[in-house]
C-alpha cells in the first residue's frame, strides 16, 4: 500500500485532533484534576492481536475522565483496511471499583474504523468487564470478557476473552503476558498471545517492546507474528 503521499496529511490531521483535545483541557481548569491522557507512536497498531496499520508506524492518543470511580474516554490511532480505512476511533463509559486485592471494571464501548467506503459496516458497539486481583506485592493477573452482538464488516455475534498476568520487576520495569481467544459468527475463529516488557523513561513517559503472535497464520499477514515497539507521553 502506497501512502506516500498520504501519510503527512494523515500525520499532521491527527497530531491538530490531539493537540486540540490537550488545549482543551489545560484551559479548563474545573476539569483539569478528573483529565488524563496520553500521546504517542507505535511501530505497528494492533487490535485483539492482529495487525490493523498495514505494519506501518501509527501516531496514536486518547482522553479519559474519572469521577467517582466512573469514567469517560476516548482513543483514535492510525490504522488502515482494504477498504480506505485512515484511522479507528473508541469512545467508552464505564465504571471501576476495587474491592480489597480485586478490581472490577465494566465499560460500553462504541468502535468505528474512519473513512471506509462501499457501505462497510465499520461502526459497532462492545460491552466489556475486567477483573483483576493483586496475587502478591509483584504479581497481577487480569480475566476479560468482550462482547459484541453486531461486530466490523461481515462478522455477527462476537466474544474476545483474555487472562493477562504482571509481574513487576521493578521499579521502572514491568513483564506482561497475556492469551486471548476470538470466537466470531460468520468470521475467523483464532488464538491469540503476546509478551512484552514495559519501561518506565520518566514519570510521564513509557516504552513498551512487545512480540505478538497468533495460531492463524494461513488467514493472512495480519495474523502473523509481529514485534511491535511503543513509546509513550502521559498528562
Amino acid at each position: 500500500m502506497n501512502t506516500n503521499s498520504k501519510q503527512p496529511r494523515q500525520n499532521l490531521r491527527f497530531l491538530v485532533l490531539v493537540a486540540a483535545a490537550a488545549g482543551v483541557t489545560s484551559a479548563v481548569p474545573a476539569l483539569a484534576d478528573p483529565v488524563s491522557g496520553q500521546i504517542g507512536i507505535a511501530s505497528q497498531y494492533l487490535g485483539k492481536g492482529l495487525g490493523k496499520s498495514d505494519e506501518d508506524p501509527a501516531l496514536f492518543g486518547s482522553v479519559r475522565w474519572d469521577s467517582n470511580g466512573f469514567y469517560a474516554n476516548g482513543f483514535a490511532s492510525q490504522a488502515a483496511s482494504s477498504k480506505g480505512s485512515d484511522a479507528e476511533v473508541i469512545v467508552a463509559a464505564g465504571y471501576a471499583r476495587e474491592i480489597g486485592d480485586w478490581g472490577f471494571d465494566g465499560q460500553v464501548m462504541y468502535r468505528e474504523m474512519l473513512n471506509e467506503t462501499n457501505g462497510v459496516d465499520s461502526g459497532f458497539i462492545e460491552w466489556q468487564g475486567d477483573i483483576s486481583r493483586k496475587l502478591t506485592d509483584r504479581l497481577s493477573a487480569r480475566m476479560r470478557f468482550n462482547y459484541a452482538s453486531d461486530t466490523y464488516g461481515a462478522g455477527e455475534e462476537a466474544w474476545w476473552t483474555e487472562v493477562q498476568a504482571t509481574l513487576t520487576l521493578t521499579s521502572k520495569n514491568r513483564l506482561s503476558v497475556a492469551y486471548g481467544q476470538r470466537r466470531i459468527d460468520n468470521g475467523t475463529d483464532y488464538d491469540a498471545w503476546n509478551i512484552g516488557v514495559r519501561h518506565k523513561i520518566s514519570p510521564a513517559v513509557s516504552a513498551d517492546l512487545r512480540w505478538y503472535d497468533t495460531d492463524g497464520h494461513e488467514f493472512g499477514s495480519r495474523y502473523e507474528g509481529r514485534l511491535v515497539a511503543s513509546i509513550a507521553y502521559s498528562f
